[in-house]
């Protein structure tokens, strides 16, 4: 019953989870090349040049997951031919009879009981109780979002939420910043107010800064 078990485990996940996840990964990697295509696309039409380069490293790493994930579902249909034979080529198995019924029913009546002396139950003790002294909750206090800038070229933190204000630092690939409520849309941007380590604030582009969880 256990082989069974385990087999019938084996040949859902080789029919029905493997195939899932190969639609996934083509899926996504027709999405990201979609992406990349768009990100391409949309180079020649930023108005500054920081912006061109961004989009075209934004392009390159969308080509980079597609291709990643190509791979990936090569694989996994590689994974699943190769379970699909395995699944042909095992022989059924075998299983054991169970004693009938009838059997069972004689042997049991045939069989002498054995009865046992029976003891009175002696007295027990009562078990002392333990109070449980709760323990004092602690309170969190949610550390403040923050996030990272995901650009080779580096992203400019600008006064106002347009392409046209002050440029008040230049931020490298890695910086991390502290993520403030402000969020606008201008210039074909979306822009995110944030925080530099230095408590500098100003606006940058959400397109080149990641999240951190």
């Amino acid at each position: 019953m256990g082989n069974g078990f385990g087999g019938d485990v084996v040949t859902i996940i080789f029919t029905i989870v493997i195939p899932i996840l190969a639609g996934i990964c083509v899926l996504l990697t027709i999405y990201f090349a979609w992406k990349a295509f768009a990100s391409r696309r949309g180079a020649s039409q930023k108005s500054y040049d920081v912006g061109r380069v961004e989009a075209k490293i934004a392009s390159q790493v969308y080509v980079i997951r597609s291709i990643f994930m190509l791979v990936l579902s090569l694989i996994l249909l590689g994974v699943m031919g190769i379970g699909s034979q395995t699944s042909l080529n095992t022989p059924p198995s075998t299983a054991t009879p169970l004693p009938s019924v009838t059997a069972v029913v004689t042997q049991a009546a045939t069989a002498t009981p054995n009865i046992l002396p029976t003891s009175e139950p002696s007295p027990t003790s009562p078990i002392p109780t333990a109070t449980a002294t709760p323990l004092p909750t602690a309170t969190n206090t949610p550390e403040p979002l923050s996030a990272t800038v995901n650009s080779e070229v580096g992203i400019w933190l600008r006064s106002a939420p347009t392409v046209e204000s002050d440029q008040l630092e230049y931020l490298i690939d890695g910086t991390v910043v502290l993520v403030l409520p402000g969020r606008e849309v201008a210039d074909e941007l979306e822009w995110q107010e944030v925080q530099t380590q230095a408590g500098l604030t100003g606006w940058v582009a959400a397109d080149f800064i990641e999240l951190n969880q």
